[in-house]
């Protein structure tokens, strides 16, 4: 029989939220599909297989017109293709396989082929901005507003959904044949394993997403009122800090520039020449501005120019309105206007702020490269930075609570209030895995957002993560150090292969670095600084940036590799990993430093892409496909960026400690076959168990 592709798009009815358009929301219907036939390079095919099945160019099937008969044509015409083709393909499988349709051929996804094309190059991956990339058929515009007002497919007039339908199934096509034709061209080739490895992993992640994970409530209630509690007495405690800072003025923390005036002590005067002096916003490209090269003494100046210090204030009634902060206006005839006016004096306040002889906020000395267009840096990085370098008991307090606080507030609201919208009618946590949002491959999610988590074991929201089965457990498996490995490997490293077989402690060699040098750090601590300068890392405090000159000291390997990286792309404008996947930088060139401009995403892809896109996606592979030969009921939940969650059986926990290592170990292997990935330092992986995602017990994962 000669090979095929179908070509598919499905329709759905949105019911409830429209903004949620799963499979797993009861409130959802399937309602169509369309679909034709390709040769597995997206051409045309001989009309003898054509007619064997249907005799237009695109068959739809509608959910009230399409009789049995038809719907079994499509079933076996899938099973025995060699590919099933759509755009956002894991959206239109996991319908297929939700109604009872089985859809166990390779997939191809045209918006990860566009993905890969693009190389690491932001650009729009709908169907819509393909069909004008490629000129490919569009939806008329009238179809468009329709259902941007609301309506659903099957309110659309019968002409109207076929030729809807239709347009999309022969777009994605069209589409698909133009993005073989370049997959093939000599430079491309290399793209093509990579492609089809995402494409294998978009059919497992799936059913990840359809397994779902069970949600213990009364957990996440308990750990929601634990964070309000807390939220509560840091708000407290930074209000009335605060005030003894700035004095009797209002502050608002949440606000980058008046924060700023806080940590730094001083008061932006004339943000328009800051911005211009210190390069911050965008090209023309959109892209953000190179800093310019600025001594300590001009940088003094600028800050000068643009900035006042910041002092205390005393508020004091405003004379002019006695308070009121509004006034009457007299007519000629001496009687009050009816509407009183706003207070010139004091804007309408009621008070006046006046300056007393004492500076204001936590003194901390600002530095060029955290120019900002609201002052300086705000951010969890750089207040970190400072925490780490203060001596200050007050100071370091204030910080550590502003941090906290911060993070409460993501932890509520896109953890817990994420999780509680993404529960569906069945009961579990069904999370949305997205493979082309990020530039190097790595995953990310959304409803919510599982790759921010912090990690380790002491955040108490993974406690409500637990087994669906009765006295069921949670394994999980981690890759130890994977992205150190992975740049030894690629670099070639051998103190990084000498120390890996060793057991050196790289967090303890970092932390008696900082320590040595003026910065008194922890291991735990460390572990911020230890591997930065694998991914570009250079600012930081004095004793970070030793550290950072010690780092490629010690690991010449890596150095001379990021050298190769940066000269590969000056010359090409491009850089081609290990196992060909190809990062696109058309605009690279040296800088003054000697570097090139993009160093940071030029040594960092590569590790990244990797390992985590490339070494973990196999491995969860390995492992998903292992459980299912082997026919279990436990299921892969969750992967997050080197690690991978099951939901074990409790009758199933020894299976999954002897195979689970062992599948994710494999990976490495795999990654040779498919890539010719070098295997110069073995991968590790750590094990561990417990009732819940929080509470886990260490298991043995030697194999």
């Amino acid at each position: 029989m000669t090979d095929y592709a179908v070509v598919l798009d499905l329709e759905i009815d949105l019911g409830g939220d429209r903004k949620d358009p799963s499979p797993y929301n009861k409130d959802n219907t399937f309602v169509a599909l369309g679909y034709t036939l390709r040769t597995p390079h997206g051409y045309f095919i001989g009309s003898e297989l054509v007619t064997k099945y249907f005799d237009n160019e695109v068959v739809i099937l509608n959910i009230e017109d399409s009789n049995f008969t038809e719907f079994n044509t499509f079933k076996r015409t899938l099973s025995n293709a060699k590919y099933v083709v759509a755009h956002n393909a894991k959206f239109d499988v996991a319908w297929l396989r939700e109604i009872g349709i089985d859809c166990n051929v390779k997939i191809i996804d045209t918006m990860i082929n566009e993905y890969v094309l693009n190389k690491g190059v932001r650009d729009k991956l709908s169907l819509e901005a393909l069909s004008h990339k490629y000129d490919s058929i569009r939806k008329q515009d009238v179809l468009k507003n329709m259902l941007n007002k609301g309506m659903n497919y099957s309110d659309l007039p019968k002409n109207l959904q076929i030729s809807y339908l239709r347009d999309d199934v022969l777009a994605t096509a069209d589409i698909f044949q133009k993005q073989e034709r370049l997959f093939r061209e000599d430079h491309n080739y290399s793209l093509l394993p990579i492609r089809d490895l995402m494409c294998e992993f978009c059919s497992v992640l799936t059913d990840i997403e359809r397994s779902g994970m069970a949600i213990d409530m009364n957990v996440l209630d308990q750990v929601d009122v634990d964070y309000q509690k807390e939220q509560e007495e840091l708000t407290r405690y930074l209000q009335m800090q605060t005030r003894k800072l700035m004095g009797d003025k209002d502050v608002n923390l949440s606000s980058p520039e008046q924060l700023s005036s806080v940590v730094y002590s001083c008061n932006l005067t004339d943000k328009k020449l800051w911005k211009e002096v210190m390069d911050i916003g965008v090209d023309d490209k959109g892209k953000p501005k190179r800093r310019p090269y600025m001594t300590q003494e001009g940088f003094m100046s600028a800050a000068k120019e643009c900035f006042k210090k910041a002092y205390k204030t005393r508020v004091i009634k405003c004379g002019s309105c006695y308070g009121k902060g509004t006034y009457y206006k007299l007519k000629k005839d001496g009687s009050n206007f009816k509407k009183p006016s706003k207070c010139e004096g004091c804007g309408g306040l009621g008070v006046l702020y006046l300056e007393v002889d004492e500076v204001a906020g936590l003194g901390i000395k600002p530095r060029s490269e955290l120019a900002s267009a609201g002052g300086f840096k705000t951010d969890k990085i750089t207040l970190t930075e400072h925490l780490r370098t203060t001596t200050d008991p007050d100071v370091k307090k204030f910080l550590e609570s502003l941090i906290r606080l911060s993070a409460i507030d993501t932890y509520r609201a896109s953890f817990i209030e994420g999780i509680k919208k993404g529960i569906k009618s069945d009961g579990l946590l069904h999370a949305n895995f997205n493979q082309c949002i990020t530039s190097t491959g790595r995953l990310s999610s959304s409803n919510p957002n599982l790759q921010n988590m912090p990690k380790g074991r002491l955040f108490p929201v993974r406690k409500a993560f637990v087994s669906r089965f009765e006295g069921g457990t949670l394994v999980e498996i981690d890759y130890s150090q994977l992205e150190f490995r992975i740049a030894g490997i690629l670099a070639t490293d051998e103190t990084v292969k000498r120390e890996v077989e060793s057991g050196f402690d790289v967090h303890a060699y970092t932390a008696k670095v900082l320590s040595d040098n003026g910065e008194v750090t922890d291991r735990g601590a460390a572990k911020a600084s230890t591997f930065r300068p694998l991914y570009g890392g250079t600012q930081g405090t004095p004793a970070q940036q030793i550290y950072f000159k010690e780092f490629f000291g010690k690991y010449q390997g890596i150095f001379k590799w990021h050298d190769k990286l940066q000269n590969e792309a000056i010359a090409t404008k491009l850089v081609t990993t290990a196992t060909g996947r190809q990062f696109s930088f058309p605009d690279c060139q040296r800088n003054r430093s000697g570097n090139a401009n993009f160093k940071t995403q030029i040594v960092n892809y590569p590790v990244q892409s990797v390992a985590t896109a490339e070494i973990v996606p196999l491995g969860v592979i390995l492992l998903f496909n292992k459980l299912k030969e082997k026919g279990l009921k436990s299921v892969v939940i969750n992967t997050v960026h080197d690690s991978v969650l099951i939901d074990t059986h409790p009758d199933e926990i020894d299976i999954v400690k002897d195979i689970g290592p062992q599948c994710l170990l494999d990976a490495q292997d795999e990654a040779k076959k498919r890539f010719g990935l070098s295997d110069y330092i073995p991968l590790e992986v750590e094990m561990s168990h417990g009732s819940n995602w929080m509470d886990q017990e260490e298991f043995n994962a030697t194999v």
